[in-house]
């Protein structure tokens, strides 16, 4: 109520007279008649009172059927003003913090093509704000009537595998049970992969060490988001050294040689094969020319026959060197060796 008209004071009315009265008083009445209507809103941002109908968007959320920011403070947040004379910047993650504050959907193709749009266009100083297409689009097209926040697309499925989708709705999934629900889901996938990031390079074996790591992935997006802004990054870029150094982390150091440090051998191998296990070797690094059979038949099998050992080696190393060995032909049967002499040759052998 303080930001209605004050009335008049016993001075000012004695010294106004009844026509003046009676104007003023109609003035008020129809000021009053119009808030009554919700014709007439105050904004709680710029403390101002505008019309209902084009100060502000459509929303039936609402008793007065209007979102209760204005217009103009609306697109001040999209463009990350307080004056007039700081130079707009309207990012898509600015855009997906306002829809995301008014509960409306965000499609990411679609505010793609009014940027373009708005680029292609007039020239810079006539421009429309990609944001006031696009959700002067999103109020009135059918494609989005009854869509929220919930219903916001960010990547078109059609370029993504299923694999791809699943991943990323892992991702999004295991970064809302680590970070919280308030962050887009932009922010949210940079918060959980940067996360997933430290920990794997770096030592995470405690609660502290977990929070340190999330409040460095915090300390990133906050970077990220002022580079693109146009702002100082000092202040963050100290933070996030004290936050590293809180980590014992240095630039030098890696987590082959912290981490390794603190696991057996044996455990490091296990690490691997759960994780990151060994793909299948490429046809041009296979065995093409059998070192391996040729270390196993002459130095294994070798060996074994050497000492007297009967084992795999030196089977496989006797079954290999039979291809090279020279043997005297036998008969298997002298009465068929003498038949085929007689056969060839003819006539009785002769005891005489």
């Amino acid at each position: 109520m303080a930001n209605l008209k004050p009335p008049m004071t016993e001075e000012e009315v004695k010294k106004a007279g009844v026509a003046n009265i009676r104007i003023a008083y109609n003035k008020l009445a129809s000021d009053y008649n119009r808030m009554l209507e919700n014709d007439l809103l105050l904004c709680p941002k710029c403390n101002t009172w505008q019309k209902g109908e084009t100060g502000f968007y459509f929303d039936k959320e609402y008793a007065t059927n209007r979102y209760p920011i204005c217009k103009r403070c609306i697109q001040m947040m999209v463009e990350q003003r307080k004056t007039d004379r700081e130079e707009p910047n309207e990012t898509k993650e600015s855009v997906m913090s306002v829809c995301r504050m008014m509960n409306r959907v965000f499609d990411e193709n679609f505010y793609n093509e009014c940027v373009k749009g708005a680029l292609d266009g007039v020239k810079e100083k006539n421009r429309q704000s990609p944001f006031a297409t696009y959700i002067t689009a999103i109020q009135s097209l059918p494609n989005w009537k009854g869509k929220g926040w919930e219903d916001s697309i960010f990547l078109d499925s059609s370029e993504q595998s299923d694999e791809d989708i699943k991943e990323n709705s892992r991702i999004i999934k295991a970064a809302r049970k680590r970070f919280g629900t308030e962050y887009s889901l932009s922010d949210l996938y940079f918060l959980e992969t940067q996360y997933e990031d430290w920990v794997q390079r770096y030592t995470c074996e405690s609660k502290a060490q977990e929070l340190l790591f999330q409040r460095i992935a915090h300390t990133q997006l906050a970077i990220e988001k002022a580079q693109k802004a146009g702002r100082d990054t000092d202040r963050l870029d100290k933070t996030l050294q004290e936050l590293m150094a809180s980590n014992a982390i240095k630039p030098s150091a890696s987590n082959s040689s912290s981490f390794s440090e603190a696991k057996t051998f044996g455990q490091m191998i296990e690490l691997w094969e759960e994780n990151k296990p060994l793909p299948e070797v490429e046809e041009d690094f296979k065995d093409v020319d059998n070192i391996a059979l040729y270390t196993d038949v002459f130095y294994r099998g070798h060996l074994a026959k050497m000492m007297g050992l009967k084992n795999g080696y030196s089977a496989l190393y006797d079954s290999y060197m039979d291809k090279y060995r020279a043997k005297k032909k036998t008969y298997e049967e002298e009465e068929n060796s003498e038949a085929l002499f007689d056969q060839i040759f003819g006539g009785q052998i002769n005891e005489e």
